[in-house]
């Protein structure tokens, strides 16, 4: 896959691969359109990708043919490249460029909005700085809100809201600060400065926030208001109000408290079961004692368990090999091996086709399933020399695992 090093970059997927036709160099072509990727480049100049390469396997015609005289092709491995692309990303223009600019390209609009404008004092407000419209919403900071210090202000919350098509990143961003008066007065938000470059219009461009005003209605009053307060007793000592700053603790709702009398253990339900409870597992543990003991006396049931287990084992491991030749027919012929083992009763020294297909064949197996057995086998030996492909190979996997149900069936 290639790398696109100076690049931000987003895969669009493909859920279907349909076929097209186009012309290339002077020839009619079939063709797939495997990838779509959105780039937006992060810096001016000349801009590599690197070559986007895919290993195939092919069949090439020898100059054998077969017995009927069609061409024997054989299979070989090439890697096609699409060769390096490069790329030429204008810079942005140093005049005019404004101070509050952080590098949004594109066409936006930019507001800054509150959830209430009149509320008490200790209560909360959400303040929203947003960009919205078409561009590369995800590559720039928004500016930072400013507020009197006599709002206290939390960490924003990040949020976007952008969909990315072919054609570009198209949506909104916003961030959303959680404000919290301390005294009641009303305090101005000084508005805000956003710039952004247009392409359409090869210029920067500059929105600003109307200024918005917090209106604290009941609260305490700050400590300015009370010395400007000509109400208030000449050398009074008395300090304004602060506000704890638990406005937000948490309550917990699920106390789990407990009665102060309680039921005594002695004679109680739990009394009981731990009383009884022993003498009713005895028999349990009687039964369970007999069962192992005679599974453990069962030496060749034991032996056949374990060898069928280990035939299942073989078999999944071979389904699980299927995209590699060798793993795969080594596998599958464990699998064979290791059955015939569990249900013949033979060891591995003993094995060859003929064998096979005498003792099959005597424990009433149908004659054609005992021929797919053995085709299996020799399937196993030509793979070593002639690599098959993965429908060669499925078409195997299946074979064993009914042939291997025929026999289950059929042998007495």
């Amino acid at each position: 896959t290639p790398k696109y090093t100076d690049f931000w970059s987003q895969d669009m997927g493909m859920d279907k691969y349909p076929i097209e036709r186009g012309n290339y160099q002077g020839r009619t072509y079939y063709y797939y359109v495997l990838k779509k990727i959105v780039l937006y480049p992060q810096k001016s100049g000349k801009l590599g990708i690197k070559p986007y390469s895919i290993n195939l396997t092919i069949d090439v015609p020898t100059n054998r043919v077969d017995f009927f005289g069609s061409r024997i092709f054989t299979q070989t491995d090439k890697t096609v490249t699409a060769g390096k692309r490069s790329i030429t990303a204008k810079a942005l223009p140093t005049q005019g460029k404004p101070s509050s600019f952080t590098g949004a390209v594109g066409d936006f609009d930019f507001k800054v909005s509150l959830s209430k404008e009149n509320l008490d004092a200790g209560e909360s407000l959400q303040a929203r700085v947003e960009v919205s419209g078409k561009g590369n919403l995800k590559l720039f900071d928004l500016p930072e809100l400013s507020v009197p210090n006599s709002l206290e202000i939390y960490e924003p919350e990040y949020e976007d809201k952008v969909v990315t098509r072919l054609t570009g990143m198209q949506g909104k961003v916003l961030e959303s600060y959680t404000l919290v008066p301390q005294y009641q007065g009303k305090y101005p938000i000084p508005p805000v400065e956003f710039s952004f470059f247009n392409p359409r219009t090869k210029s920067y461009e500059v929105r600003r926030s109307q200024e918005l005003i917090v209106n604290v209605i009941e609260g305490p009053t700050s400590a300015a208001e009370n010395a400007s307060d000509p109400r208030a007793t000449p050398g009074s000592n008395k300090s304004p109000v602060v506000m704890s700053g638990d406005q937000f603790r948490f309550i917990k709702l699920t106390p789990n408290l407990q009665p102060k009398q309680s039921e005594d253990f002695f004679k109680s339900k739990l009394f009981y079961s731990l009383l009884v409870g022993p003498f009713l597992a005895i028999p349990l543990v009687f039964f369970v004692r007999k069962r192992k003991k005679r599974i453990a006396s069962d030496v060749e049931g034991s032996k056949l368990r374990a060898q069928n287990k280990l035939a299942r084992k073989y078999l999944s491991e071979a389904k699980k090999a299927l995209n590699s030749n060798e793993d795969f027919y080594i596998a599958l012929e464990r699998a064979l091996h290791n059955y015939l083992k569990a249900k013949l009763k033979i060891e591995t020294s003993e094995f060859s086709k003929d064998k096979i297909q005498e003792l099959l064949l005597k424990r009433k197996a149908d004659e054609a399933t005992v021929k797919g057995f053995v085709e299996l086998l020799e399937s196993c030996e030509f793979a070593r020399y002639a690599p098959a492909t993965r429908e060669a190979m499925k078409m195997d996997y299946d074979k064993a695992v009914d042939v291997i149900s025929q026999i289950d069936k059929q042998l007495r």
